[in-house]
């Protein structure tokens, strides 16, 4: 393998392409690669269906509830993060104007009267405020808790009990998973139990924000949840502590089939990957299909180490903007799985997995099934602040397919492009697998290339 980036963001934030440090002029910085703005998971009189930003999502249990802004920041608000009464200062930082900045937050210092101001409140907002008005989605301003917060949900450690819930909906809060290892598998709650109570305080019309707070908290204290099993009542005490999200599910399908299904290029995503592979080639695998639908993205680094598992000597992707000039290219060595392969997209495929669709199509590699990806073609780089201030996220370079196509606006066209049937598009693969798995169209297509092969 040749020269890599190390970088991460998808969001779940579910937009940019982010990453870990680079090994560019700043080991500190971030580059990432995630895809849409903004997604989520809703319950509309059935199973988990992946949407744009509705009210009604379902609750991610393993997440502290923490809601990080949208915006982002510049370090001309780091420079001035030293009180209130250096926030003048700004007026002489360089040849821009801030005045403005540094003169309102003089006068909030100088004459507000009234309660106490926290100063790095102030600070923070203003950061954020800055980015917000970029009008760029994929930009971003993080306080050093945020990042803390935001790099452990990204690397797939999350502080909670390991469920993934509906919101409630009168009736109680329904399971729709139990993460494998998880303390709630340990304590013994199982997907479809519906949640009544927790502490004892009743949950079927609270909010799902309010659920998450109540179920989450401190790593190693406890939480007794109430639930409703086959008419039953019952309350398990279950603790909460750190639960590590896997990135990477697979099974054995018919006619030596392996299937593999990869939710986001982040955490261990590598290592789950390959383990997930070695598993199904001991189990005769003879071919392979990779499901990407509803993956919205990740690290660079990520995407191009799994790449490599899998191509000859090419390349994989190209970059170039603020950070990468002159071009720079990611490529594979001749080392692979050689493998019969698909890879099934659709137009919640984002980013990084479009990278991987797009390097598998252009090289030849395999088919890819389904409906065209997102289109994200920019890429996210995060530095941190002087002064341990923060870090901020903004877009600095956009990436190109082996035959230098940007995908920005245009996403990846399917080899076979094959939709779902209307009450089943937009579903999550775990559901597609788990309680659809004879009406996937997408993969049934997917698997019938493979037989042909």
């Amino acid at each position: 393998m040749e020269e890599k980036n190390d970088f991460a963001n998808m969001t779940v934030d579910r937009t940019a392409i982010d990453g870990e440090p680079a090994p560019t002029d700043s080991p500190d910085r971030e580059l990432l690669i995630f895809g849409e703005g903004g997604g989520s998971f809703t319950k509309e009189n059935g199973p988990s269906k992946f949407t744009k930003l509705k009210t009604r999502y379902i609750v991610l249990l393993v997440l502290a509830g923490m809601v990080l802004g949208a915006a982002a920041a510049i370090g001309a608000v780091a420079v001035v993060s030293g009180g209130l009464s250096n926030l003048h200062w700004a007026k002489t930082m360089s040849e821009h104007d801030y005045s403005v900045i540094g003169d309102v937050l003089e006068y909030i210092d100088r004459y507000h009267f009234g309660d106490p101001i926290d100063e790095q409140k102030l600070i923070d907002s203003a950061a954020h405020g800055l980015v917000d008005a970029m009008d760029d989605p994929y930009a971003a301003y993080f306080t050093v808790k945020e990042h803390d917060e935001y790099s452990s949900s990204f690397n797939g450690n999350y502080v909670g009990i390991g469920i993934v819930v509906y919101n409630p909906d009168g009736t109680g809060a329904l399971v729709h998973r139990v993460y494998e290892g998880s303390f709630a598998e340990e304590a013994g709650l199982l997907a479809g139990d519906l949640i009544t109570a927790v502490d004892g305080v009743g949950v079927k019309d609270v909010s799902g924000t309010e659920l998450v707070d109540r179920i989450t908290g401190e790593s190693g204290t406890t939480v007794d949840i109430t639930f409703t099993r086959g008419g039953e009542e019952m309350t398990l005490t279950v603790t909460r502590g750190e639960v590590y999200v896997r990135r990477v599910e697979h099974m054995m399908l018919d006619g030596g089939i392996g299937y593999l299904n990869l939710t986001s290029f982040s955490g261990n995503a590598v290592n789950e990957f390959r383990d997930a592979l070695d598993d199904l080639i001991a189990n005769g695998a003879k071919s392979v299909a990779v499901d990407l639908r509803n993956n919205p993205g990740g690290s660079l680094s990520i995407v191009v180490d799994i790449c490599d598992m899998l191509l000859p000597e090419c390349v994989i992707c190209s970059m170039q903007g603020k950070t990468t000039d002159p071009t720079k290219y990611f490529n594979s060595d001749a080392e692979m799985y050689d493998l019969p392969m698909c890879v099934i997209v659709n137009e919640h495929s984002a980013s990084a997995s479009e990278i991987f669709a797009g390097a598998m199509q252009d090289n030849g590699r395999a088919k890819i099934v389904g409906a065209k990806t997102y289109g994200k073609g920019v890429v996210q780089t995060t530095f941190p602040m002087e002064g341990e201030h923060g870090w901020i996220k903004l877009t600095t370079d956009a990436y190109y397919t082996p035959n230098g196509t940007n995908l920005g606006g245009m996403g990846v066209t399917p080899d076979v492009e094959v939709g779902l049937a209307e009450e089943l598009d937009g579903l999550d693969p775990y559901d597609l697998i788990h309680d659809h798995f004879d009406e996937d169209a997408q993969l049934a297509a997917a698997v019938e290339l493979l037989k042909a092969d």
